[in-house]
């Protein structure tokens, strides 16, 4: 099914949108503060019935102008309405506080991807990553992902493990059609995948090939599995070296 290839939009839900994208990264820095500040959660608390602008400001360090220009923003947002007394949380706001994959995708874009977004056309037009230099000096992110502080990585994790982690039952079948007696894992790191394979099939060996400080298993465990370190991108992977260190895991031809 094509899903864009008509423009159903009216010239009024047009305008609206193109403001929208226009406003976008205000909206995601204010909904973002809303969430982290913990006003959304206090007017989730307050379900029905609401709170003042002097309710909201009570226990929080912010300053009441400061809650006043949030809580002004997310009428605009949508993510609350108003009495002209009591504000309460709408749909949206709830969705955006209470649902996971919307929560992993804003600490991924917030953490990982808002200030290289800032290079997106220096990237087009040389076609490098230019907004890798927001999180540090790699060729590629996979290089530094051990590297990134504590919260970077958190988000990182979080985007990945939610969105591979659901394929995995659907993969499984396909993988072990032939009855492989080894895998390589090639970017592995947590170990999720290997884990899942060995609750499939009980004797299955896996390799497990990441960058340096990203795989959990940094030598070999078992004769079922074991770590290989370093880049697919700038040497074999299957070299001799490999083959003495895990004879028992990697193919001899």
């Amino acid at each position: 099914m094509n899903h864009f290839g008509e423009d159903n939009l009216s010239a009024l839900q047009s305008i609206e949108q193109a403001q929208r994208i226009a406003f976008a990264p205000i909206i995601f820095q204010a909904a973002l503060a809303m969430r982290d500040f913990g006003l959304m959660e206090k007017l989730d608390a307050a379900e029905p019935t609401g709170l003042t602008l002097d309710e909201l400001c009570q226990d929080t360090p912010l300053s009441r102008y400061g809650v006043r220009v949030l809580v002004e923003a997310s009428l605009g947002i949508g993510l609350v309405t108003t009495d002209d007394t009591h504000y309460k949380l709408t749909k949206t706001g709830h969705y955006l506080l209470h649902d996971e994959m919307t929560r992993v995708n804003m600490d991924f874009v917030q953490d990982i991807c808002y200030r290289g977004m800032f290079s997106l056309k220096e990237s087009i037009e040389t076609g490098k990553p230019e907004g890798l230099k927001s999180l540090g000096t790699w060729n590629t992110v996979y290089e530094g992902l051990a590297h990134l502080p504590a919260q970077e990585q958190k988000s990182w994790f979080s985007f990945d493990h939610y969105y591979s982690s659901d394929s995995f039952p659907i993969v499984l079948p396909h993988v072990f059609k032939h009855k492989p007696a080894r895998l390589l894992d090639i970017g592995g790191n947590t170990g999720k995948w290997a884990l899942t394979c060995f609750r499939h099939d009980p004797h299955i060996a896996v390799t497990i090939a990441d960058l340096p400080g990203q795989s959990i298993w940094q030598k070999p465990i078992s004769r079922r599995l074991a770590s290989l370190t370093g880049s697919p991108f700038s040497r074999p992977i299957c070299s001799t070296r490999t083959r003495n260190y895990l004879p028992d895991l990697m193919p001899s031809g």
